[in-house]
């Protein structure tokens, strides 16, 4: 998101977007700043939050100004979803969420890397490829894509009543029904943070990381459209953070708001630049230095846990050397425009992203036929984490399945961030198939296996003995 410490009006800086942090030390080489001296002080954080500082003096203003405006141009056709979601709207809200989502990436690519407004590089000796450009286009379109459907199914849950919402004329009365969706406005961008630390920690787990976050981390010199380059089941998890919008009684706005945040946030903050708008040192090191820095630069959750990294070069917090080293590398990405050396030469890789690949269209097509709601609500949100876990026990690992966490005690921190990151990341994915797979009077996943214990002879035989 940005220190909000130093920035102006809609996370500006002396009313410019194309100006480096006032922490940022100019005589030092990009990224070579410690900023340690702006972060990880939970009293700046809560006072921001008081202040709503974190939200008017920030890029949150610029993105909430762009969800108005889309919400008010394109408005959600509620009514139109009721007969189901393959329709020709899906389609006109695709290219909705494709334009606002490119045209804001786009900004940033082209502002940087062709008109050069942008001076200060945290890796000047790298440019984006050809090859590289095509791969992080092509799977943030894949994004663009699921959240289109994810938005889509909430439309029709609104249109089937099978999930409450509040009409836009009921939300400016002056009433506390206006106070509730202000409310709602201002915790999105709180909810983000948080939930994006848990989620991305959860995303570094050995099975999810191997098969799934790696593809992200191909770009550890990272340029605009990396931001979204997702895996398609990272961009699952990733977009649960549509959970507020779970709960009843709630404005189809806080839908779009949330979804503009997911969709064009990642874009400046994965710049690989030092001096504009939501530049993202913080972030650089997570690509550049990968166990580190998993959250934001808002909340100091890495600070808390042990996991912040101030700075590229020899750092006070972490004795590791000045280079700047692939992750992952990939020849498709060093090179030009060669579909065939971009598909998977790893035999566990395709076979995780077929039962990965299978799960999402069979779950898209079991949702346009409304059949198998109780077994589709299990595999979306838990299949892919079974794929992963089954692909890397049938072709092992050299890592521990918790590895880069597999010496934190699975009792204790370990233990807590599988937990927090299962509620925020996994669960909501479950309720919202739920909301759309079953209907009013059908039991869900937990309630089934409830049901299902109350009916073996072993719980029937223990609760008799226990009231007898």
């Amino acid at each position: 998101m940005g220190f909000i410490s130093d920035l102006g009006i809609g996370g500006t800086v002396d009313g410019s977007f194309f100006k480096a942090p006032t922490w940022v030390d100019k005589s030092l080489p990009p990224g070579r700043t410690n900023q340690g001296i702006v972060y990880g002080k939970w009293s700046s954080t809560i006072k921001s939050y008081i202040t709503t500082s974190f939200f008017f003096l920030s890029p949150n203003l610029v993105w909430f100004a762009v969800a108005a405006a889309t919400y008010y141009c394109f408005p959600y056709d509620i009514d139109a979803a009721k007969d189901g979601i393959l329709k020709p709207w899906l389609l006109y809200r695709f290219c909705v969420n494709l334009f606002v989502t490119f045209s804001y990436f786009g900004f940033w690519s082209l502002s940087l890397y062709k008109w050069s407004w942008a001076t200060r590089k945290f890796n000047p000796d790298n440019n984006p490829t050809a090859g590289r450009m095509f791969h992080n286009v092509w799977y943030s379109i894949m994004g663009v894509v699921q959240w289109t459907f994810i938005e889509a199914m909430f439309l029709f849950a609104y249109a089937n009543s099978r999930l409450e919402y509040k009409q836009d004329s009921e939300l400016f009365h002056g009433d506390m029904r206006t106070v509730y969706f202000i409310g709602w406005c201002l915790f999105i961008p709180l909810w983000r943070d948080f939930h994006f630390y848990f989620a991305h920690r959860f995303l570094h787990l050995r099975g999810l990381y191997k098969y799934v976050h790696s593809l992200h981390h191909r770009n550890n010199d990272i340029e605009p459209f990396s931001g979204l380059c997702m895996h398609p089941i990272e961009h699952l998890y990733y977009f649960s953070c549509f959970a507020p919008s779970l709960i009843s009684g709630l404005s189809p706005f806080i839908l779009m708001w949330n979804g503009i945040h997911l969709l064009i946030s990642p874009a400046a903050s994965h710049s690989g630049w030092e001096d504009h708008f939501q530049s993202d040192q913080f972030h650089y090191l997570h690509h550049a230095k990968f166990e580190c820095n998993y959250g934001t630069s808002g909340p100091p959750m890495d600070k808390m846990f042990g996991t912040f990294r101030d700075k590229l070069g020899p750092s006070p917090v972490e004795n590791v050397s000045d280079d700047i080293k692939e992750v992952t590398q990939i020849d498709f990405l060093a090179g030009g425009l060669s579909l065939g050396s971009a598909l998977t030469m790893r035999l566990d890789q395709a076979l995780f992203n077929f039962l990965a690949y299978g799960i999402l269209i069979g779950f898209i097509i079991q949702f346009h036929f409304q059949k198998d709601g109780l077994l589709w609500s299990f595999l979306l949100p838990y299949g892919p984490i079974l794929s992963g876990l089954l692909v890397l026990n049938i072709f092992g690992d050299s890592k521990s399945m918790f590895w880069p966490f597999h010496k934190t005690s699975f009792v204790g921190e370990l233990g807590f961030h599988i937990i927090i990151s299962y509620f925020m990341a996994v669960y909501p994915v479950q309720k919202f198939a739920e909301m759309v797979m079953l209907g009013e009077n059908e039991p869900g996943l937990f309630d089934f296996a409830l049901e299902s214990v109350g009916q073996t002879a072993a719980y029937q035989n223990i609760t008799s003995l226990i009231f007898s």
